[in-house]
């Protein structure tokens, strides 16, 4: 029996932030990071919440620890908020969640109810039940779900992402790509999860580049917002897998982006998922659905195997087409400290809650090469 949910209503488009007339006169508490807070956007924000009784927590940081959030919540309850609005990139959203989730836990409800606007194209956290938070002992990036913290509304105005930064928009378009390849494959995928993903793809690998040239683009901002929830919806319904295990094991030790990250693991996992394309036969399994993928991405190969190695090199000719790193010493990554630390992370990684998801269940040795591959 396949249950597929869509609970948030996504209002989208030029003035999507004009929805948030209706929370006029209400008790508002927005979270968000500082630059945000001091952002033209904040401007926009405050003038379409009218006569609302605005409260800023301000004070996010990035990839926030349970200190953080703890803050946050103590923002939460000492105002006493009737609608919560979660302002900007992935860690002002996480905290956003996790504070409705813990505030929920404590019989706290929001009658005017909890809002995303998010200034990034990439992490689908806006549909999702997903959050990450650091573990301030370990730094483990961990990945959290509760249905208390999928957002009610996501609002995707174009211009809420105009200035995202040419670096910031690579990194979180590459985290959408990664989202809606892995549901793609995911051992949760299905029908529906699947229109979405493959939809996204072929929007992302359109409009990904034209956004990231372009910041005033916003047709292509427009598109490239649309892509990033759609495939936040897939995983949401599909799960994920290595790409992102591997990814959140790094990032709670070495501070690379997210995005940044899955850019360089991704072509890594897609080989060891589709397995050994040189032998004959059909293929089937992931190897068969990223064939599907490559085509439906308007790719074009002589054979079937030939489709899955196109779209390898497609994912990394996009990111060489935005600048990014291929290794992690190209973000800025002491060699001697990764390679030390790589049986560890691979450890890691297995463990990670989006590991499981993934269609081939890797060995550590498997992890380990793509780890060293990637110094």
């Amino acid at each position: 029996m396949l249950q597929f949910q869509v609970p948030t209503r996504v209002v989208s488009g030029p003035d999507a932030l004009g929805a948030l007339s209706a929370l006029s006169g209400r008790r508002v508490l927005v979270i968000t990071d500082g630059f945000m807070a001091a952002a033209p956007l904040m401007d926009q924000v405050r003038d379409r919440l009218g006569d609302a009784v605005l409260r800023v927590f301000s004070d996010v940081r990035p990839d926030p620890d349970t200190h953080a959030i703890a803050a946050a919540l103590g923002a939460y309850l000492e105002f006493g908020p009737e609608a919560l609005i979660g302002l900007g990139g992935g860690s002002p959203i996480d905290t956003a969640k996790a504070v409705r989730h813990m505030a929920r836990q404590r019989g706290e409800e929001l009658p005017a109810g909890f809002i995303v606007i998010p200034t990034t194209s990439g992490t689908g956290s806006e549909v999702s039940s997903f959050a990450v938070v650091t573990d301030p002992a370990s730094r483990a990036k961990v990945p959290l779900t509760s249905p208390d913290m999928i957002a009610d509304v996501a609002i995707l105005d174009p211009e809420a992402v105009r200035t995202c930064p040419p670096g910031l928009t690579a990194d979180s378009g590459m985290d959408a790509l990664s989202h809606a390849i892995e549901a793609v494959v995911a051992k949760g995928h299905n029908d529906l999860s699947d229109a979405l993903a493959e939809k996204a793809v072929r929007i992302i690998l359109r409009h990904l580049p034209r956004s990231w040239a372009d910041g005033d683009d916003l047709e292509a901002r427009d598109h490239l917002q649309n892509a990033a929830t759609m495939a936040g919806v897939a995983f949401q319904n599909s799960g994920l897998g290595l790409v992102h295990g591997i990814s959140h094991a790094i990032g709670g030790s070495f501070h690379v982006a997210h995005g940044r990250l899955n850019a360089m693991i991704m072509p890594h996992v897609m080989a060891l998922n589709a397995g050994d394309l040189s032998a004959g036969g059909t293929l089937s399994g992931p190897a068969l659905r990223y064939s599907r993928l490559a085509a439906h991405s308007g790719l074009q190969a002589t054979t079937a195997r030939n489709l899955v190695l196109a779209l390898i090199r497609r994912v990394v000719r996009l990111r060489e087409t935005l600048g990014m790193p291929d290794r992690v010493t190209g973000a800025g990554v002491d060699r001697g400290e990764f390679t030390a630390a790589v049986p560890d992370l691979a450890t890691t990684a297995l463990a990670d809650f989006c590991s499981g998801g993934n269609p081939v269940v890797p060995t550590h040795e498997e992890v380990v090469a793509i780890l060293r591959a990637l110094v």
